[in-house]
């Protein structure tokens, strides 16, 4: 998907409604690489809310958990529009981004400390930042001080080979988690095959 589905919701036709009481769960991720610039993976999710009326009041009767897909969306708001007692449905959009960069062990925060979140961008919201090592089995996202016990490791394990000091050919990236929330609309949704 293009960089485009991050920016500013394009003007859309809706598509006509029809009544899904079965839909694929189809996750939408989003991947950005521009050259000079860290790789963003992102996955987008939405949840619904349902209000109605009590007296002269609207109350929040629920919201949906985080669907992952605009048809799961659209059969969640149909459902909700079938019961006489909603007033309203709102939808939320929720954008999760993922920045990895290749960095050095020597750009990593000093030891025992933790890792600095960067200050939050418009509109969104910095999660956590990690660290990974590319071709380590089972490392997963770990911390600074997780990523130089490891080093350490691979260091020894290759001087015990009797190769080169240190893990050759593995990358040490840094990644940036940030949430970005915002309302949205049914006809803002992505188009899927099965709204044709």
């Amino acid at each position: 998907m293009p960089a485009a589905a991050l920016a500013p919701y394009p003007p859309t036709t809706a598509a006509p409604r029809g009544v899904r009481r079965c839909s694929p769960i189809d996750r939408l991720n989003i991947s950005r690489e521009s050259e000079g610039l860290p790789a963003v993976d992102g996955q987008v999710t939405w949840s619904v809310s349902v209000y109605r009326k009590s007296g002269d009041d609207e109350v929040h009767e629920y919201t949906s958990h985080r669907l992952t897909s605009p048809d799961l969306v659209r059969e969640h708001v149909n459902l909700a529009l079938e019961r006489p007692w909603v007033a309203r449905v709102a939808l939320t959009e929720h954008v999760r981004e993922v920045t990895r960069r290749v960095i050095t062990e020597f750009d990593l925060p000093g030891e025992g400390r933790p890792s600095p979140v960067p200050p939050n961008p418009p509109h969104g919201r910095t999660a956590a930042r990690f660290y990974e090592i590319e071709g380590l089995q089972g490392g997963g996202l770990l911390s600074a001080d997780d990523v130089r016990w490891h080093l350490e490791r691979l260091r020894g394990d290759a001087e015990r080979q009797g190769g080169a000091v240190g893990p050759v050919g593995m990358a040490l990236r840094e990644l940036t988690v940030v949430d970005y929330s915002r309302p949205t609309t049914e006809d803002r949704l992505p188009r899927t095959p099965r709204d044709s």
